[in-house]
């Protein structure tokens, strides 16, 4: 007799299939929000972020970091000549000694290479267009943390630092994410960033801004915005009429992450907004237009400058013969849409480089001391002296703001030009030359010191 046969035995069960990674992604469709499914329709919560941990995890497994442009919201919005200029900043972003990332017990995968490089594409994407701005947020960051670390020892980082959990400053608050400029840390709830990055929002970039725009504060100023906004009495006045965003501390990371993460809604809903930040950024991320950007840190150059001022000098000019320093303050204060950009850019360069400045004011007659007030013909003669082979000299002049250009270069005229932000490289390398030339002019003028003629 045959033994009874037991139970046949169940074939193991066939593992799930796999969770389809989102198609790879250069620039999508102007005025197509991120997450937008192939009909047209915003794809439901759940099914982003089983895609966007799917690509989270294909990344770790290949090592292949460009997998995550198809979960990039910001790369997405860029042209492929602006994308390549993304990818280089994220290049040399991921390989900046400065940066330090840590992780709290229970943060898996632990270290997690593409959680970092999302970290890491939110820097980029907070200060795209603005790279000083980036490099000397992360250099305040590194000296903040050299002396919370106990001194100013060297070994300082701006540190990424992922919870699992809600994240904690020092006294043991909580909260999705810190920015602590005095520690030189960001600080991230691991969980909740995937959770908001597959839905297109960028904790990192959040939590960076709040540095960048903590950091980048001018002397004895207090502002809601980094020192080089140029809109800020406009953008208050547009804020107050909103609640969209959250005034106080919030106000410059939540206008960054609308502009930079949304900028389809916030074109919808406040189109003065959006064009401040849009000409702050010299890009429309749904036009998909670069401009000249209209920021108080010296971007930009006197000749451009000059001509944008000669061309539309009627319209700035108030009416009568000169172009003043308040009237240059109220293109930024008051601006007139109706105007080009360009206008714009140029007046926040002129205010941003008083040496720039005082080369314009002089420029028509250099026995006229610096008086405040630009002309028509100080504008038609700034590219003869610009193209002269004593432009550096021209320049050093005026610098400090004083008196006529009158062949007298003194040290203050040396000190000004070389903490201007709007000398061209080439210029201030040959100021340096000037000035290690003639080590005589650190003296006190009793020893002969104080300045040189040309």
């Amino acid at each position: 007799m045959s033994p009874p046969i037991g139970p046949i035995p169940l074939p193991p069960p066939l593992p799930p299939p796999p969770i389809p990674l989102p198609p790879g992604a250069d620039s999508r469709p102007p005025g197509v929000p991120y997450g937008t499914g192939p009909d047209g329709q915003p794809k439901p919560e759940q099914q982003l972020q089983a895609e966007f941990e799917a690509t989270l995890a294909a990344a770790n497994a290949s090592g292949d970091l460009s997998t995550l442009d198809a979960v990039d919201n910001f790369r997405q919005t860029l042209t492929p000549e602006l994308q390549r200029q993304y990818d280089a900043q994220l290049e040399a972003l991921r390989n900046d000694p400065r940066i330090e990332f840590q992780y709290e017990p229970g943060v898996e995968p632990s270290p997690d290479a593409a959680l970092e490089d999302m970290t890491l594409r939110g820097m980029v994407a907070a200060t795209f267009g603005n790279p000083d701005i980036l490099d000397s947020t992360i250099a305040e960051a590194v000296s903040n943390n050299d002396q919370y670390n106990g001194g100013p020892d060297g070994d300082g980082h701006l540190v990424l630092r992922f919870y699992d959990g809600p994240a904690k400053t020092d006294d043991g608050s909580e909260a999705a994410g810190w920015a602590m400029y005095g520690a030189g840390h960001i600080r991230m709830d691991a969980n909740y960033m995937v959770s908001a990055l597959s839905k297109g929002d960028s904790v990192p970039q959040h939590e960076f801004s709040h540095l960048m725009q903590g950091y980048s504060q001018r002397e004895g100023q207090d502002s809601l915005f980094p020192g080089d906004f140029p809109y800020e009495d406009e953008m208050l006045s547009a804020l107050a009429s909103t609640d969209f965003v959250e005034r106080g501390g919030e106000t410059w990371p939540d206008l960054q992450n609308r502009f930079r993460q949304y900028p389809e809604t916030l074109a919808r809903e406040h189109p003065e907004i959006y064009r401040m930040m849009a000409e702050y950024a010299g890009y429309d991320p749904l036009t998909r237009q670069s401009s000249p950007p209209v920021r108080l840190d010296g971007t930009g150059d006197i000749q451009s400058a000059s001509a944008t001022l000669r061309q539309y000098f009627e319209q700035v000019g108030g009416g009568d013969d000169f172009i003043t320093v308040d009237e240059l303050q109220g293109m930024l204060d008051n601006p007139n849409f109706d105007l080009p950009v360009e206008v714009r850019a140029a007046a926040a360069f002129l205010l941003s480089s008083p040496a720039a400045r005082y080369v314009v004011d002089t420029a028509a007659s250099g026995n006229d001391g610096v008086d405040g007030r630009i002309g028509l013909g100080d504008l038609q003669a700034v590219d003869g002296l610009v193209d002269s082979s004593e432009y550096a000299y021209v320049l050093l002049d005026t610098a400090a703001g004083k008196g006529s250009r009158d062949g007298y270069i003194s040290r203050n005229d040396f000190m000004a030009a070389l903490s201007d932000p709007g000398i061209p490289p080439e210029i201030r390398e040959q100021i340096v030359e000037i000035l290690d030339d003639n080590p005589q002019v650190h003296l006190p003028p009793v020893f002969g010191g104080g300045g040189i003629r040309y």
